[in-house]
Order: C-alpha cells, then structure tokens, then sequence
C-alpha cells in the first residue's frame, strides 16, 4: 500500500483551508449572507392549533341567594293559607372559550412572518350547579314545598346564568385570554407580527 508524504499532506490542508477562506471572503465581498430559513405552511399551523381544540378559557363562579314564594290565586285573588316559601342558596360554574375544530386553512393566512388567524367569537361551552341548599320553608297549609318547586327554581336559575355570565364580562375576558394562548403558541412556531380576529 502506498504511503502519501506527510508533506504532501500537510500541502492539501493548507489549499483546502485557503479555498474556505477565499469563498467567505467572496461572499461578504458581493454581501452575500448565508442565512438559515424555515417555513411555516398553513397546514402545520393548522395541524399545532387545532392540538387544543376547544379553548377553555375562563372560569366565573356565582352565588346567588333566591327568595321562593308561591300561593294559590282565583282571578288574582290568593287563597288564604296557601302561600309556600323558602331560602334557596345556590353556587354555579360557568366556563367560557373558543371553539377550534372548526378552524379550516382559508382562516389562516400566513406572509413571511406575519400571520393572520380568524377564528371563532367566544361562547359559553358549560354551565354547571355546584351545590344548593333551602333554608327556612315555610309549608302552605293546602300547599307544601316540593321537589318539583326545587326543580322549578334551578331550571329558572339555569335560564339567567349565562346573561349573569355574560353581563360580567366572561365572552370578553375569554377572548382576551384566547388571544394571549395563541399569540404564545405562534411566538413560538416562529411568527413575529400576530393578528387575531374574532370575527367568525
């Protein structure tokens, strides 16, 4: 097997690390810069956000104190001894976010860094009763108090959750918290310029 002379060796190194320097010296002379680039398609993007699906972002919790009564009336006339009443103390959850899945690619538009997502209003996605309790029934002597006055007043308790829920502000404050979770999402992914419409 042939040796190859260690000088001539050491000759190649030298015309091999003079090349390298003589091409980075032609490209900063024509201002050439060598620069790392990854793109981001809409698909990826879509694919990472719809990850989180439904976007819960706000909790509210109520407590509200009812006064039930209710009597026996003829033509606006009430009944002697039949008015029934008591205390209901109830605590209720509401939960308000956006709802992804929906999400398709035209909501997304994508230019160099800037990206701009289209995306759902915020709604109310669950409403839950924690916990109730009466207090201080008072039985009408032809009109007792009921599982079925209960019932009834959860139901009409139920119905008025969400305007409570909304008039305090949960649609906005969700929004607000949704814009914050993606813009963190898509700093991430790369993007520099974010907008996020809530328009759908």
């Amino acid at each position: 097997m042939r040796k190859i002379p260690l000088f001539n060796m050491i000759k190649v190194l030298i015309i091999a690390a003079v090349a390298i320097l003589v091409g980075l010296f032609a490209l900063n002379l024509f201002n050439i810069k060598l620069v790392r680039e990854s793109e981001i398609g809409v698909s990826g993007v879509l694919t990472e956000i719809k990850l989180i699906s439904q976007l819960d972002t706000v909790e509210m919790y109520f407590n509200e104190i009812l006064d039930y009564r209710e009597a026996i009336k003829i033509n606006n006339f009430q009944i002697p001894f039949t008015e029934k009443s008591f205390i209901f103390v109830i605590k209720a959850k509401v939960q308000s976010g956006i709802d992804l899945a929906s999400l398709a690619e035209e909501d997304i538009q994508i230019v160099d860094k800037k990206i701009t997502l289209n995306v759902n209003k915020a709604k109310i996605t669950s409403k839950e009763i924690l916990e109730y309790s009466a207090y201080d029934e008072k039985d009408g002597l032809f009109n007792r108090v009921s599982n079925e006055d209960t019932f009834k007043t959860l139901n009409e308790f139920r119905v008025r959750l969400d305007k409570q829920a909304i008039d305090s502000g949960i649609l906005v404050k969700a929004e607000d918290n949704a814009k914050l979770v993606l813009e963190s999402l898509l700093s991430f992914m790369g993007f520099e310029e974010i907008i996020i419409v809530f328009g759908k």
